[in-house]
């Protein structure tokens, strides 16, 4: 099972659990840590010098100067990047981002090169404070300036960007196990045809892909995190036949879930 890390485990120096930290990256224990692990707090990461790669829930991302990583809690972390990375990382709980109104809907963030002085100072303000609480203004105001590096999109984007997260908690719902694509479409009040439409523009896939890869994704973090058998795996995310999970495993992964969690977990 996979070390689950709270902010004070990330920060050793920390006398006490608290809801938020903001530091630079190099006074994070990084050999300290057990590579992979989850996190139980958002965290965003922004790099301002060195390389290497950041894995995000098995994904992998370059890491480059002027890069911010967002993160959630549950995903599965690992990050092999040079000794002379340096930058900062901001973490708080669930209860400051929904105070907040802080969502991840993007793993990573290109920054400007007009805004990072900006964002920098910002920063660097919440640091100079040393203090573990009374920065949520900062933060606030420190999201707000990245969330304009993220793609801009009307409201129209904005509304079904929403409705792709609705189809996503639908397919992932333990109360829901719809057998057809047109009672997900039924389900979220559109044609069928505009579901796929919706998944060709913000996941570059049809409806059924977009539901396969959200169902693998959410099998690799089982397999590695819970003790749950590949069977019960394969039940739990809708497969009648265990068999059949296992071959689409396999041909989305090239690994077997068997040889996938051994090789994983080496």
């Amino acid at each position: 099972m996979l070390k689950e890390y709270t902010i004070k485990d990330i920060c050793p120096a920390l006398s006490k659990q608290v809801l938020n930290y903001v530091c630079p990256l190099e006074k994070i224990d990084q050999i300290g840590l057990a590579w992979p692990h989850k996190r139980n707090f958002y965290s965003i990461t922004w790099f301002t010098e060195g390389n290497g790669t950041a894995i995000i829930d098995f994904a992998e991302y370059s890491i480059q100067p002027n890069r911010i990583f967002l993160t959630s809690p549950e995903q599965i972390h690992n990050h092999l990047y040079s000794n002379d990375a340096k930058g900062y990382v901001l973490m708080f709980d669930k209860a400051v981002a929904a105070q907040l109104g802080i969502a991840v809907h993007s793993p990573y963030i290109d920054l400007s090169c007009e805004k990072t002085p900006l964002l920098k100072l910002v920063i660097e303000n919440m640091i100079n404070k040393n203090v573990t609480s009374g920065i949520e203004i900062d933060l606030s105001y420190f999201y707000s300036l990245i969330s304009e590096e993220m793609h801009e999109v009307e409201t129209d984007h904005k509304e079904k960007s929403t409705l792709l997260s609705q189809f996503k908690e639908l397919i992932l719902s333990k109360n829901i196990k719809f057998q057809s694509m047109e009672q997900y479409a039924n389900s979220l009040q559109v044609s069928l045809a505009s579901l796929n439409d919706l998944c060709h523009k913000f996941a570059g896939s049809s409806a059924k892909q977009f539901l396969l890869e959200l169902k693998i994704a959410e099998a690799k973090r089982l397999l590695v995190y819970s003790q749950l058998s590949v069977s019960t795996i394969a039940y739990h995310l809708g497969f009648e036949d265990p068999s059949y999970f296992s071959r689409i495993f396999k041909k989305k992964v090239i690994l077997s879930p068997s040889v996938f969690l051994e090789k994983f977990r080496q």
